[in-house]
């Protein structure tokens, strides 16, 4: 299975935050933007089609001080089963992020997080 030809294009890159109202705020004064999405969890400015997401920290997890690449893909569980069966460490199983939006994140060998996100609507 050749995995890039699933991956449809990228989404943006997502960056944890511990204060999304003080976040969100950073990056509109940033970029003199208005958000393309704004809730308490998740925020998004959309940059010429290249997304900067803004994504609330939730219980234990940590903010990350790297920003996490979101690629957008088709038949998301035959990508997951066929990375992991290459062995490719998930961090986060398939799931539900949004109304019909669904993501898996994944480590590379340096411990970066990049996230596979399938709409289906």
């Amino acid at each position: 299975m050749n995995i890039s030809e699933y991956i449809k294009d990228t989404y943006g890159t997502m960056y944890y935050v511990t204060d999304m109202q003080k976040a969100a705020s950073y990056y509109k004064n940033l970029f003199n933007l208005s958000p393309e999405e704004e809730s308490p969890g998740w925020t998004t400015f959309n940059l010429n089609g290249h997304r900067i997401c803004l994504h609330a920290t939730e219980g234990d997890h940590s903010v990350s001080h790297n920003g996490v690449l979101i690629t957008n893909v088709s038949q998301l569980e035959n990508v997951v089963a066929e990375l992991k069966n290459r062995g490719v460490e998930f961090v986060k199983d398939i799931t539900e992020v949004c109304e019909g939006g669904y993501s898996a994140d994944f480590v590379d060998p340096s411990g970066n997080v990049l996230s596979l996100f399938e709409y289906k609507g």
